[in-house]
């Protein structure tokens, strides 16, 4: 059977408002931006101390600080509660698996305890036929790596992020970039760019490759 390797932050939760929050908390209330405008910079490629720049504080801004401070929060079970279901992942599991797919999310995430536990809190934990977790590297692509070997012509990689596109051509497989998450759109020429998730487990069921427009999702 072929395989859908599906990201999960951006791609499954919206993550926003826990990047937001925890850079205000951070900030002690002092970033003068709203969470949409907030995704809206990010979508255009901006990093978070850039946007310290233009709306935050006059002080100068620690990256290096402010790196451990969002390192120690990112993943813990308090900022994870501000993370919400994208679409309707179950549907998306259902399609995929009608189109030949097993489905699996494959995310890099340092606490792995933690990926079960927000699973089982949001509902998830029937919207995957499997879940591997991934340790983040510095250097090099995590997902890449696991999944070296592993991969056939046939699956697929669905993901926000520029290591999830970059893993699909190093892999020399299809991509779908969806435009959910923290990312602007990726320049690769294997990508395929929809709005979201359940847009392109509804392409698989129709039949990939028998479209040429994706626009219409």
């Amino acid at each position: 059977m072929k395989t859908a390797y599906i990201d999960f932050d951006g791609t499954i939760v919206d993550v926003m408002p826990r990047y937001h929050g925890i850079l205000t908390s951070y900030l002690k209330g002092t970033l003068k931006i709203c969470l949409e405008s907030f995704c809206n910079l990010k979508r255009q490629g901006l990093k978070e101390h850039q946007i310290v720049e233009i709306y935050g504080p006059t002080y100068p801004f620690d990256i290096p600080d402010y790196v451990e401070f969002k390192r120690e929060r990112l993943e813990s079970m308090e900022w994870l509660a501000l993370d919400r279901v994208i679409g309707n992942p179950m549907l998306a599991h259902e399609q995929l698996n009608l189109a030949g797919f097993n489905v699996h999310l494959l995310t890099p995430r340092r606490n792995e305890k933690n990926v079960s536990a927000q699973l089982k809190q949001l509902g998830l934990w029937g919207a995957f036929d499997e879940v591997s977790v991934v340790a983040p590297m510095i250097n090099g692509n995590a997902k890449a790596s696991f999944l070296k070997g592993k991969v056939t012509p046939e699956d697929i990689v669905v993901g926000d992020s520029p290591v999830d596109m970059e893993c699909a051509r190093l892999l020399g497989i299809t991509g779908f970039f969806v435009e959910t998450g923290l990312w602007c759109e990726p320049d690769e020429a294997n990508v395929r760019i929809l709005p979201n998730y359940n847009a392109v487990a509804s392409l698989m069921v129709m039949g990939y490759g028998k479209r040429e427009r994706y626009s219409d999702f």
